[in-house]
């Protein structure tokens, strides 16, 4: 099981691989830390790579892939609105797209982490009744910042 070899022989992913988070927007970089950058297998921007075979699917923004002592782990990061409790059913949307999409390649193998990280000001913490349902189907809300 290789990371970059998976994504690679995902279909729709070939060519969209970066090292590091170079696949991650600048303004989405920002609200990331990484603790051992060596640790980091790159990242895909899966919004970009997917919008053409699925223009109008709730698409997940980022894979990141990251080695945990020996384990290989896969990051799935959406950057979204946190303004309004009406950001949390988008944000519910675009887990049961990823959920099916994911079952569908061999990313799905990989211990992961589920992540929402707010792109703004957030009207909402982790524990909203609506936050803990999603983390109870394995999302967590970072709130602004995330640290890898």
């Amino acid at each position: 099981m290789s990371f970059v070899a998976d994504v690679k022989a995902t279909s729709h992913l070939q060519g969209a691989f970066r090292k590091g988070l170079k696949a991650v927007a600048t303004i989405d970089r920002e609200r990331m830390t990484v603790g051992s950058r060596g640790a980091l297998l790159g990242s895909v921007n899966l919004d970009a790579a997917l919008q053409e075979p699925q223009p109008d699917a709730p698409r997940w923004d980022y894979l990141v892939g990251q080695k945990n002592g020996g384990t290989e782990c896969a990051h799935w990061i959406e950057v979204h609105p946190a303004s309004s409790t009406a950001n949390i059913g988008e944000v519910e949307a675009k887990l049961v797209w990823l959920a099916a999409w994911m079952r569908t390649t061999p990313l799905a193998a990989y211990p992961r982490k589920i992540v929402w990280i707010a792109s703004g000001k957030s009207a909402f913490n982790s524990r909203h009744p609506k936050i803990r349902a999603l983390a109870g189907r394995g999302l967590s809300f970072a709130g602004s910042h995330l640290t890898l």
